[in-house]
């Protein structure tokens, strides 16, 4: 019976917690916004730069483009993955990976000078709407706003990959290793992508399970 009271009494700290946590960033919205993505972008980009040193290796290439309808050869730095690393076997790795389309591999059939400039412009669009969404929010929700804080961080850190590379570095590798299936994998996603799918929970969540405040999920008009 002890051991039960102690649990609730756990519970209900930690529900404690969540809730000024929840608070303080109903209250701080914009400061809570600009920390969660500046922090997340760090983050971010620091972990691909770390893969991309570790995981992947530089290879200088040559490579024919058409100025002003004259064929040149340019040199073009490429990374080619040299080793991956077994954090938990059977099930976590990590390794190099290049993706110019969108999650899942949805675009790979459009031409890159396609490809890249429409995943950028629905990026930024994106990346505007949830602003929009996150300002003209009414009421103190702090789980919505701190999950749409991580969304936009997450938006933010692969939007400044295509800009930067014309593709998103990937390196986070989870296969279903310990069910019996150890050639099934996840597609190979990043920390960015980790921001956006805690940041979706947290939607789907608020979205099951509404706010008591009643003007937690509605905008400004």
């Amino acid at each position: 019976m002890s051991d039960v009271l102690e649990l609730i009494r756990g519970f209900n700290n930690v529900k404690s917690c969540a809730n000024s946590c929840f608070s303080f960033i109903a209250k701080n919205r914009l400061a809570w916004l600009v920390v969660v993505v500046v922090l997340g972008i760090f983050a971010d980009q620091a972990s691909k730069m770390w893969a991309q040193d570790v995981l992947a290796e530089p290879y200088t290439i040559d490579e024919e483009i058409e100025v002003d309808g004259v064929a040149q050869i340019v040199k073009k730095e490429i990374y080619y993955p040299i080793r991956v690393i077994e954090v938990v076997p059977n099930f976590f790795n990590l390794m190099y990976k290049e993706n110019p389309a969108a999650a899942f591999s949805l675009t790979s059939s459009i031409p890159a000078w396609v490809r890249r400039p429409l995943l950028i412009g629905v990026s930024v669009l994106a990346t505007v709407f949830f602003l929009l969404w996150y300002f003209r929010m009414k009421g103190n929700d702090g789980l919505l706003l701190g999950s749409f804080s991580f969304i936009l961080a997450g938006a933010i850190g692969n939007l400044a990959d295509r800009i930067r590379l014309g593709y998103v570095i990937d390196f986070l590798d989870v296969h279903a290793g310990p069910f019996g299936y150890p050639h099934l994998h996840w597609p190979t996603f990043n920390v960015a992508d980790s921001f956006i799918v805690i940041g979706a929970i947290g939607v789907i969540f608020r979205t099951i399970w509404p706010s008591k405040d009643p003007g937690s999920t509605k905008s400004n008009t």
